[in-house]
């Protein structure tokens, strides 16, 4: 179970420089197609962080067409996790203990600036309690399958929010009044690009969203989604842990277009979406030796409209097995 002290630094062996937390909160602006992240990836016991803010408006293919890229790498390492600023002008203050968060960031050169709330809808889900994720063991999955690593047995939670506020972008303001997902996630982490696995968020409003994490594969440039590993609905301020999806999806370049997403929770209720995309880009900038594929996507489920983000996030490694000229996998 998730407790407040869980969105702080935990203890960890010092002597351990890849030590990881990382902290992701996503905002956006649909109507505008507009997405953007607050993503903050600190190494305490090396005493560095990064920060990477990206937004971009429309269907962007190329870094060049991103609206706005701020990488910050090597910045010292706040002392708390709970509350800090770093030198990029980023602020991150957990008030409710893991489940919200309130964010402010104001770029030197006044490309971009936002004054940001995000409203838990729910307790933090842990994907590590067999009470809540009921997945547990076949969420470890095989040590030796590179596209999981540790990162699946490390510490982690998952929080569905309400994110309201301003976002200023070269010179334009935007009121954010959006529904999605966070996460903070603790561990040994090596800097290696050998995964890929889809991060994928579907929400409703207050009182319905989900989350599911599935590895993928590429076979002959074809990217396909293997079995669920962990998921949940949040369904009136409850969590109810998947125990299985199926993904399909069609893509310009690796940035998805459309979805095709069914899941089945512990209590026997069957979902089934689909989703088309509003904006997305290439994330190259939160870490070294990935790039996510990030989407928002529209869905639409009876008479009601959702959005979330469908990230495809691969170790560049990975790709370059399977995609490059020398892949062996290729």
């Amino acid at each position: 179970m998730i407790t407040a002290k869980d969105a702080d630094f935990h203890p960890c062996n010092p002597a351990d420089l890849s030590w990881t937390e990382t902290t992701f909160l996503p905002f956006g602006v649909p109507e505008a197609g507009i997405f953007g992240n607050a993503y903050v990836l600190a190494r305490p016991n090396l005493g560095v962080v990064s920060a990477a803010i990206i937004v971009s408006q429309g269907f962007c293919r190329q870094p060049y067409e991103i609206d706005f890229t701020d990488p910050q790498m090597h910045l010292p390492c706040p002392a708390s996790f709970s509350k800090y600023t770093l030198d990029n002008g980023l602020s991150v203050e957990a008030i409710n203990g893991a489940r919200d968060y309130h964010l402010t960031y104001r770029n030197a050169l006044g490309a971009c600036s936002f004054d940001l709330h995000f409203r838990g809808l729910h307790r933090p889900f842990d994907p590590h309690d067999p009470t809540e994720n009921p997945l547990l063991e076949a969420a470890k999955g095989d040590p030796h399958d590179p596209r999981i690593g540790i990162e699946w047995t490390n510490g982690h939670f998952e929080v569905k929010g309400h994110i309201t506020g301003e976002l200023e972008l070269r010179g334009r303001r935007y009121e954010v009044d959006y529904y999605d997902g966070m996460d903070h996630s603790w561990g040994p982490r090596p800097q290696v690009g050998t995964r890929a696995v889809s991060w994928i968020s579907v929400n409703f409003g207050d009182d319905l969203a989900f989350h599911l994490a599935v590895p993928m594969n590429i076979e002959r440039g074809e990217v396909t989604y293997d079995a669920l590993r962990f998921g949940f609905v949040m369904d009136h301020g409850q969590t109810f842990g998947l125990v299985e999806a199926s993904v399909r999806a069609t893509r310009v370049d690796l940035l998805a277009t459309t979805n095709h997403i069914r899941c089945k929770d512990v209590r026997g209720r069957e979902w089934e979406f689909f989703g088309s995309v509003v904006g997305g880009h290439p994330w190259h900038s939160f870490n070294p030796c990935h790039v996510c594929y990030q989407s928002l996507m529209r869905y639409h489920w009876g008479d009601r409209v959702g959005y979330g983000e469908f990230g495809d996030i691969f170790g560049l490694d990975y790709l370059a097995e399977r995609m490059s000229r020398s892949g062996r996998h290729r």
